[in-house]
C-alpha cells in the first residue's frame, strides 16, 4: 500500500524543482515531504474498488463550498435540505440547460495515468437526471432515477426513443461512482471536440467536474439535479481491481462483451500538446484495456472506419492514399492496440463503417450504388454522401478483403480476431446503378432486362428487386466470413448492425408513441404545447406491454429508414431481414436494444436467433448539443453524452433480455467515453454472463411460483447443465424457490461466486435484488 504512494513520475519531481526554484536535490526534498503528506490521506474501503484514498472532498451543502465553485451565470444552484443532508440543487430553466463546476485535486499530487474514483452523492427522493461531466478523462455520464426520462426530451438531430419506468427510489441518499484514468491535461469546465480549443490544465491545477441538466422542457418529471458531496479518491492497489471471472470450459463456446466509442479518440489526435488529452495514444486503449478486466468486459472492438474513413491503420500494402487516404501520423497505431489487448488476453473485434474504399482512386469514391428516383444522392446528408458501396458488385468484395488483409489477417498471431463487426451508417445503400440492375436481370429476372422506371412502376417488380438485393447482401457478409476463415481466423463470426441510427429502430412511424407504466404522470405533462407533436395533436401514450401486444417494436426492426420528401431514406437503410440468417452460421444481424420495450418481447429477440447466437446491440443516443444557452449556445464545448438508469436497474434491459432471448453476444454503442457509474451491479451481471456458454437455451415454465423470476437452462454433451436465473421485476425477492431438474446429489454452483448451493427436495432457494442475472452449473446430472 505504501509503495503506491512512493512512486512518482520524473517530470513531477522536475516541476516541483521549477515551482520552487529550487535545485534537484532540494526538488527531491520537497517531493519527500510531499509524500509523506500523501501518505497521510485517509484510506476507505469502497466496494468494489477496493481500498481508496480520498484525495480532494467538496461539501456542496456549504455555503462556501471552495474547489473554484462557478455557478452558470443567474442560473445558480440553491441550498436545500433533502433526507437530512444538505445539498446544492439545479433550478429547471426554460430554453437553457444549467450547470455548476468545481475543480477538483488542484495541488493534490494528481498522477497522470493513475486509476482514481470520483463518488457524487446524491439523493433518490424523487424523480431525478442529471450528467456528470468529467474531465479528469474527458467522460460525459448521465443518471436518471423514478420516472425521470435521462435523454432529452426534444433533442436536435433524433428522435430519442424514450420511455419513463416509475422505477422505486431508495429513499436515501445514494453514491454514483466513475473509476478513471487520469489523463496528461484537461480542458477547462467542458468537453472538447478533437482540437477545438486547448487543454490547459495539467494535474497540478486539477481538473473540473460539472454537474448538469437540459433545459426544462427537455426534463419534464425530473425535479432538478441534487448532490451533497463530491470526492476523489485514487486507488491504492491497481491490480485488485480486475473481476475474477468464471468461463465455461474451452471445449464449449464463449459469450462476447463488447462496446464502440463514437466521439472520444479526439483526445489524442491533437499536433501540439495543449490539443492532446493524453500524450501517447497507446496508453488511452491501455485505459481501455485496464477499465475492461475492471467491468468483466472480453472482447475490445473499435472503428477502423468511421463513416468510411480509415482510423489508425496503415492502408499502403494496397495502395495507400491512392486506395484508402490515411493519417500517416498514426497509421501503425492499429497494430500496437492488437498487441497490447492480445497481451490482456481479449478477443479483438474490429468495427467497420464500411462504404467503399475513399483514397484518391478509391472504388466508394465511384458511388457505384445509385437511387432508384433520382442520380445525385440518396439523403440530404452531403457528407455521407460522397461515398457509397454496392454490395451487389463483386468488386466491393474485392475491395474489403484488402481491408481484411490488413487490419485482422496480418495481426492475427497478435490476438485471438473474434471476426469482424460491419455497420455501413447509410453507406451501403440498395443500389439501382447500372451494374445492379443488370445483375439482377441476369440472376433473378430471367435475363429480362428492367430499368428504374420499370421498377417504379411496377410494385410486384420493386418486390422481388428488394429480395434480391438482400440475397445479395446476405452473400456479401458470408463471403467476408468466409475469407477470415480461409486466413486462420477460426469459429470467425461476422455481425452485421443495420440500423445507421444513434438511437436505434423506432417504431416505423413518424408519430410513435409515448411510453410509460405511469400515464397518470405523464398525460397532463404531454399535453403541455411543447410537448405536442409538431403536426397537432396529442402525443399517444402506450405502455411497454402494450408495444409488445401490437407488435411495434417488431414492425420497427424490420421496416427499412422513414422517408421524406423526395429522398431515399429507405433505401440508404434498408430493413433487417434476419430470416434470412436462420440457417446461416457465422453470420448475426444485431438486434438494436436500449429502453425495457426493445427487449420485452421474445418473438422479436427470436427472429434474430442464427445459428451463431443472439447479438443484442445497444444504441445509445448522443443528446448532442443539448447543454445550451438561451441563444441556442454551447455552454459546456461540444457536448455528446448517454445516460443509464441508477443503481440496480441499470441492468434492467440486459436482464429483461437474458429473460426473454438469451443473447450470446452483447455490444454497447457508446456516444463518447465509455463508463458505468453504477459499476457493482454491471461486474456482477457481466460475471454472470460470461460465465454460460454461447449455447442455445429454452425457457422453463412452473419452475418458481413468482412470474418475475425467469429460468431457462443450456444442456451440454459432457459438461452438465447451466441455467440463467433471472429476477425481472422491480423489487427485491428474498428465499424464491426454485425447482431445476437436477438429479439427486447434483453439485450445484452459483458460477460468478463459485459458492457451492444446497438443493432440498429438488428445490433451491436465491436471494435476489431488482433486475439480477444469476448463473447456475450443475454437475453430475
Amino acid at each position: 500500500m505504501v509503495s503506491r504512494f512512493l512512486f512518482f513520475p520524473v517530470s513531477m519531481l522536475c516541476l516541483a524543482c521549477l515551482m520552487l526554484g529550487a535545485t534537484p536535490a532540494q526538488g527531491e526534498l520537497a517531493m519527500e515531504k510531499a509524500r509523506e503528506e500523501a501518505l497521510k490521506r485517509p484510506l476507505v474501503e469502497m466496494e468494489p474498488y477496493g481500498t481508496l484514498s480520498l484525495v480532494d472532498e467538496i461539501d456542496l451543502g456549504a455555503k462556501d463550498p471552495g474547489h473554484m465553485f462557478r455557478p452558470d451565470g443567474e442560473n445558480g444552484p440553491t441550498i436545500l435540505e433533502i433526507l437530512g443532508r444538505k445539498c446544492r440543487i439545479l433550478p429547471k430553466t426554460e430554453n437553457e440547460s444549467t450547470h455548476f463546476t468545481v475543480r477538483m485535486g488542484q495541488g493534490k499530487l494528481l498522477r497522470p495515468g493513475a486509476a482514481y474514483v470520483l463518488v457524487v452523492d446524491y439523493p433518490e427522493d424523487a424523480s431525478r437526471s442529471m450528467t456528470v461531466l468529467n474531465t479528469g478523462n474527458e467522460s460525459s455520464i448521465g443518471f436518471h432515477t423514478g420516472l425521470a426520462l435521462g435523454d432529452a426530451m426534444h433533442p436536435k438531430y433524433v428522435d430519442n426513443r424514450l420511455e419513463s419506468l416509475d422505477l422505486p427510489l431508495s429513499g436515501k441518499w445514494e453514491e454514483w461512482a466513475l473509476l478513471f484514468h487520469l489523463h496528461d491535461r484537461f480542458p477547462e469546465k467542458g468537453l472538447v471536440r478533437g482540437s477545438d480549443r486547448p487543454r490547459t490544465l495539467t494535474p497540478e491545477d486539477g481538473f473540473d467536474v460539472t454537474i448538469a441538466q437540459f433545459s426544462a422542457e427537455n426534463i419534464p418529471v425530473s425535479e432538478g439535479a441534487a448532490v451533497g458531496r463530491i470526492r476523489l479518491f485514487e486507488v491504492v492497489d491497481e491490480k485488485k481491481l480486475a473481476l475474477d471471472l468464471t468461463l465455461p470450459p474451452a471445449s464449449l463456446p464463449h459469450r462476447s462483451i463488447f462496446w464502440r466509442e463514437e466521439m472520444a479518440d479526439g483526445v489524442f489526435g491533437g499536433k501540439e500538446p495543449q490539443d492532446r488529452g493524453i500524450d501517447k495514444p497507446i496508453e488511452w486503449y491501455r485505459h481501455k484495456a485496464e477499465l475492461m478486466k475492471f467491468l468483466g468486459i472480453n472482447t475490445f472492438a473499435k472503428d477502423l472506419l468511421e463513416f468510411g474513413a480509415v482510423q489508425h491503420w496503415d492502408p499502403t500494402g494496397h495502395g495507400g492514399n491512392e486506395w484508402a487516404y490515411f493519417n500517416s501520423g498514426q497509421k501503425d497505431l492499429w497494430g500496437e492496440i492488437v498487441g497490447l489487448m492480445g497481451g490482456y488476453g481479449f478477443d479483438v473485434l474490429p468495427y467497420y463503417e464500411y462504404s467503399g474504399s475513399k483514397g484518391a482512386h478509391g472504388l466508394g469514391n465511384e458511388r457505384r450504388a445509385k437511387p432508384l428516383t433520382r442520380d445525385d444522392a440518396y439523403t440530404h446528408i452531403k457528407w455521407i454522401e460522397s461515398a457509397n458501396a454496392d454490395i451487389t458488385d463483386p468488386d466491393t468484395i474485392t475491395d474489403f478483403k484488402k481491408m481484411l488483409d490488413l487490419t485482422v489477417v496480418k495481426f492475427k498471431d497478435k490476438a485471438t480476431f473474434k471476426g469482424a463487426w460491419l455497420r455501413p451508417r447509410s453507406q451501403m445503400p440498395v443500389s439501382f446503378g447500372k451494374g445492379a440492375l443488370e445483375r439482377f436481370s441476369r440472376e433473378a429476372n430471367e435475363g429480362k432486362a428492367v430499368t428504374r422506371e420499370e421498377i417504379r412502376a411496377d410494385e410486384a417488380l420493386y418486390g422481388r428487386y428488394i429480395s434480391w438485393w438482400e440475397g445479395k447482401r446476405r452473400e456479401f457478409l458470408i463471403a467476408v466470413r468466409d475469407y477470415l476463415l480461409e486466413n486462420g481466423i477460426s469459429d470467425s463470426t461476422v455481425l452485421f448492425t443495420g440500423d445507421a441510427s444513434e438511437p436505434g429502430p423506432g417504431f416505423g412511424s413518424w408519430n410513435p408513441p409515448f411510453i410509460t407504466d405511469n400515464p397518470a404522470v405523464w398525460e397532463p405533462m404531454l399535453a403541455r404545447k411543447e410537448h405536442l407533436p409538431p403536426k397537432g395533436g396529442k402525443l399517444a401514450i402506450l405502455s411497454p406491454a402494450g408495444v409488445v401486444k401490437e407488435g411495434l417494436y417488431k414492425k420497427g426492426l424490420l421496416s427499412p429508414g422513414l422517408n421524406w420528401g423526395d429522398w431515399e431514406n429507405q433505401h440508404a437503410n434498408p430493413a433487417d431481414d434476419p430470416s434470412h440468417y436462420k440457417d446461416t452460421p457465422g453470420v448475426l444481424l444485431s438486434h438494436a436494444f436500449n429502453r425495457s420495450y426493445t427487449v420485452a418481447s421474445p418473438e422479436t429477440m427470436d427472429l434474430y436467433h442464427s445459428p451463431a447466437g443472439l447479438a443484442l446491440v445497444r444504441h445509445y443516443t448522443l443528446n448532442e448539443d443539448m447543454m445550451f444557452d438561451t441563444k441556442d449556445q454551447p455552454k459546456l464545448g461540444y457536448f455528446v453524452g448517454s445516460f443509464e438508469r441508477a443503481g440496480a436497474y441499470c441492468m434492467q434491459s440486459e436482464v429483461l433480455a437474458m429473460a426473454d432471448g438469451d443473447p450470446t453476444m452483447l455490444g454497447y454503442l457508446s456516444p463518447a467515453n465509455y463508463g458505468r457509474g453504477f459499476a457493482g451491479y454491471v461486474r456482477d451481471f457481466n460475471a454472470n454472463f460470461l460465465a454460460l456458454p454461447a449455447l442455445p437455451s429454452k425457457r422453463l415454465e412452473g419452475v418458481c411460483e413468482n412470474p418475475d423470476i425467469v429460468v431457462r437452462e443450456i444442456s451440454t454433451p459432457a459438461n452438465g447443465k447451466y441455467f440463467s436465473v433471472t429476477n425481472t421485476g422491480k423489487s427485491a425477492h428474498a428465499a424464491m424457490e426454485i425447482r431445476l431438474p437436477a438429479a439427486k446429489g447434483s453439485v450445484v454452483t452459483a458460477l460468478a461466486s463459485g459458492r457451492k448451493l444446497e438443493m432440498a427436495d429438488g428445490i433451491l432457494k436465491l436471494d435476489f435484488r431488482p433486475c439480477q442475472l444469476i448463473s447456475i452449473h450443475v454437475a453430475g446430472d
